[in-house]
């Protein structure tokens, strides 16, 4: 199969969108992420995939804090800030620490804070595994989506 058509085959899963944070000791690191799930409530645990290209891949060790921060209908521009590559994604962005110093948007839909449970290889991601330590969500929003090759929100989801 060709990547591009599996690509746009993947691209009709409507996925919300995460901003994965974290810090190697010395700067703060995020990126944008829409493979995320659920994998156990019992013990708690996520997963997220990132590329093995990604730079900030080396901050994400098994036992470090990170946060999920799944992102609602108004924090587009963070999800495009934190997919780009070489800037200061956090300028401008409101954010403040979790206890484990890491930071965390504000204004999410959800927020998750997890350590490295284990890590895998997966074609050209890795998938890590989060156990889950906090989170909490505000029922008020509405999540941003990712549908298609685009962002969307809920009230563009009508199939035309």
């Amino acid at each position: 199969m060709e990547s591009r058509e599996f690509r746009n085959t993947l691209g009709h899963f409507a996925t919300g969108v995460t901003v994965i944070t974290t810090t190697n000791g010395m700067e703060n690191i995020g990126l944008t992420a829409n493979a995320f799930s659920s994998v156990s409530l019992e013990p708690p645990l996520i997963l997220v995939c990132i590329d093995k290209k990604a730079s900030s891949i080396e901050a994400l060790k098994k036992d470090r804090p990170f946060v999920v921060n799944i992102l609602q209908q108004e924090q587009e521009a963070e999800c495009w800030g934190f997919a780009k590559r070489g800037q200061d994604k956090f300028a401008g962005v409101s954010y403040t620490i979790s206890e484990d110093g890491v930071p965390m948007l504000q204004g999410n839909l959800a927020t998750i804070e997890c350590r490295v449970d284990e890590i895998f290889e997966g074609g050209d991601h890795y998938i890590i595994t989060g156990k889950v330590k906090k989170a909490n969500y505000d029922k008020e929003k509405n999540p941003l989506l990712f549908f298609r090759g685009e962002i969307r929100k809920m009230k563009d989801l009508a199939v035309t």
